[in-house]
């Protein structure tokens, strides 16, 4: 039960991270030159990692499998993989 619960916690956690982020994102598109738009993005991308890396890990957990058996479980993952993709490129190409 504590397992559903937190698996739900870290799922809303992440995608209202993400949605700041992606505003964020926008903003820093029209105005460039405020940079701590800039880092509160990329502490939003790393929140957001880590949340979504929690709820894998959980999901992992309390199925007993590794989570990629279902339609929901791969986008998850599906997310968690390109964010991993996203870090690696802005930290590439500033």
């Amino acid at each position: 039960m504590i397992f559903v619960t937190l698996e739900h916690i870290l799922t809303h956690i992440s995608f209202s991270i993400i949605s700041i982020v992606i505003i964020i994102h926008l903003m820093n598109l029209l105005v460039y030159e405020i940079e701590g738009l800039r880092n509160s993005s990329e502490k939003g991308m790393l929140a957001t990692f880590f949340s979504i890396t929690g709820f894998l890990v959980i999901r992992w957990i309390s199925s007993g499998h590794f989570p990629l058996s279902n339609l929901y479980e791969s986008l998850i993952f599906l997310s968690w993989s390109l964010s991993i993709i996203h870090m690696i490129l802005n930290s590439l190409y500033p």
